[in-house]
């Protein structure tokens, strides 16, 4: 265990259903260990729950920890998502409906649809500021949701021609649209407040 954690072996263990061996509180993972939360494989820093066993790396974020194992969102209204600890059909990874990226860690799954959700993108905000734009971008969960007569959308950060399926940020004021991947990086609120 890196020397830069508070630990207190006093601490009651947790059990998590994702993972084998018991899970213990630690207060604070400092930044520049770069450690990953094996949930939603985002840097994990601050409060986490690391795994007991010397030799294994699993840890998860606080709010990871509890989230909740059935997920009805807004992009797939028809269907609850359950929480899977690993990606579906015993595969090593998984491809995200919303921005396109693979995930090994935690997935928002419809095993009906075969729809794939990152916990983080699941989390994605209706609304951000962004740096490169003076306006309020708003979240679509596709780009034929902004208007159905669209037959192409260009991400105005990285030039990606993307597919509709993918989510943008858009604005309607100035037709200027961000797909979820470039805009995450850039945002000047921080996008998941709970993680």
């Amino acid at each position: 265990m890196p020397k830069h954690h508070t630990y207190f072996p006093l601490r009651p263990c947790v059990k998590h259903y994702s993972h084998n061996h018991p899970l213990r509180p630690i207060d604070q993972i400092q930044e520049d260990e770069e450690l990953v939360c094996s949930g939603c494989g985002l840097q994990a820093i601050g409060s986490t729950l690391m795994c007991t066993k010397s030799d294994c790396d699993f840890l998860l974020h606080k709010s990871c920890f509890k989230l909740n194992p059935l997920l009805l969102h807004q992009s797939h209204p028809n269907h609850f998502l359950q929480l899977l600890p690993t990606p579906p059909r015993n595969a090593n990874f998984f491809i995200c409906d919303a921005c396109n990226d693979y995930g090994t860690g935690f997935d928002y799954h419809c095993s009906l649809c075969k729809f794939n959700l990152h916990v983080g993108c699941s989390r994605l905000p209706k609304t951000v500021n962004h740096m490169d734009h003076q306006h309020l971008l708003t979240l679509y969960y596709s780009f034929s949701c902004i208007d159905h007569n669209i037959t192409s959308f260009v991400c105005d950060v990285c030039g990606q021609h993307l597919e509709n399926k993918l989510w943008v940020y858009y604005c309607d004021k100035c037709d200027y649209g961000i797909h979820s991947r470039c805009t995450i990086p850039h945002c000047t609120d921080h996008m998941y407040d709970s993680v």
